[in-house]
């Protein structure tokens, strides 16, 4: 009986209301604490800390990745790897459900670093893993083994640097799941799963132009070598449209279905781009972040970013909040969450927030339940990931 099924769930249940009980001030913050001063303030909010997540088995590792699943909106994963190149070892996959924060629900450890991961849209318990060593790999969360249920190999097109997003994509016409990579070695590839393997077909090299930069260049000499992509990110409007942000800081609209070269080149930040995102909202607008310590605003229909926001140290993270067109948050390696919303000052954050003491903050997600749960996960070069939660300015001022 005690190793039976219906043990080890009534097991997982006792554990939760004992968690609930021990975090119970924190419970009762998430569920309905509102900040009674932002009634008496204009144009400023605060972000109130709830639950820290921290794995001893992941120590000394960064986290390197941090998503929401899409169904359940307590229930999210983290990558751990490592950002030091000279400091590369293992990685580690776990995923947390706010109900039981003192332990993950699923750990599984990898044999190099986790750098990027994403959650099927549709399929819930699908995720998609991007490692150091240029591997990608799928999981089912439901399966007991720890083991990816697909991986790529140095045959089937293996990316030879560190992949630094993946993301799941529409099913094809013959039902087979499939997604995207983007890797420094230069290539976009498409993978799919087919039976027993990762089929893959590389969508685009990514070259390096020097006509931007050198105008005097003669056409030749303009395509030199592949650059590096960091991020990249998928139109939700139009499905061929994707952005690719690249270590020499420039951002690349391409398309699907044109892959000889880019259809736009924007020209704005001068260090590694670490992450590019198109509005929910707008189609039209994007925003990205990158080392040189600024986040951008961008229309996709101009070459020049719309508006700057220096933020005094590398940006290591940006994200639109789910349920404004006109607001996000961005991390930076100081410790601090920005806040900001366009629609209430175009110039200053409305809350700047020092969230960790001697930590530099690695990847943020808003949880994507929207404004009933207004949720932010915050990770850090400690292996600790923090949760907070936004007063009532930072989320009910804009319009949508």
């Amino acid at each position: 009986i005690i190793h039976g099924d219906a043990m080890a769930h009534a097991a997982k249940i006792l554990e939760r209301m004992v968690n609930q009980n021990t975090y119970d001030d924190i419970t009762q913050d998430y569920k309905y604490w509102e900040d009674a001063s932002d009634q008496y303030r204009e144009g400023e909010g605060t972000l109130l800390p709830l639950w820290k997540f921290v794995n001893e088995k992941a120590k000394k590792k960064h986290v390197t990745a941090v998503k929401w699943n899409p169904e359940f909106s307590d229930l999210f994963a983290i990558g751990y790897g490592s950002y030091d190149f000279m400091k590369q070892g293992a990685g580690m996959l776990c995923l947390y459900s706010l109900k039981n924060p003192s332990y993950p629900e699923f750990l599984c450890p990898t044999e190099s670093g986790v750098m990027c991961l994403d959650w099927h849209p549709q399929h819930t318990s699908a995720l998609c893993v991007g490692l150091y060593d240029g591997a990608v790999c799928v999981y089912d969360t439901r399966s007991k083994k720890q083991a990816p249920i697909f991986m790529s190999t140095v045959k089937a097109g293996k990316h030879t640097d560190p992949v630094w997003e993946v993301c799941w994509q529409e099913e094809d016409l013959a039902k087979n799941l499939n997604f995207f990579s983007v890797s420094t070695d230069g290539r976009v590839t498409l993978w799919t799963l087919s039976k027993s393997e990762l089929d893959y077909t590389d969508l685009m090299q990514l070259k390096l132009t020097t006509k931007a930069t050198d105008p005097d260049a003669d056409e030749d000499s303009s395509l030199c070598g592949l650059a590096g992509g960091c991020c990249f990110d998928f139109s939700r409007l139009s499905e061929h449209l994707f952005l690719v942000g690249t270590e020499e800081g420039r951002i690349h609209k391409c398309s699907k279905a044109y892959n000889s070269q880019y259809l736009e080149t924007y020209d704005g930040h001068y260090m590694a781009v670490y992450t590019v995102r198109w509005n929910h909202f707008n189609p039209k607008v994007f925003i990205s972040c990158s080392a040189d310590w600024t986040v951008k605003l961008w229309d996709h229909t101009r070459n020049s970013p719309l508006m700057s926001f220096d933020l005094n140290n590398q940006v290591g993270d940006v994200a639109w909040t789910p349920w404004s067109s006109t607001s996000f948050a961005a991390c930076t390696a100081d410790g601090k969450v920005h806040v900001f919303d366009l629609h209430e000052n175009k110039n200053e954050a409305m809350c700047e927030q020092k969230v960790v003491r001697k930590a530099k903050l690695t990847k943020l997600a808003f949880n994507i339940a929207g404004a009933s749960t207004p949720i932010i996960l915050v990770g850090d070069d400690h292996a600790c990931v923090s949760s907070l939660k936004l007063s009532p300015n930072l989320r009910w001022t804009a319009v949508t």
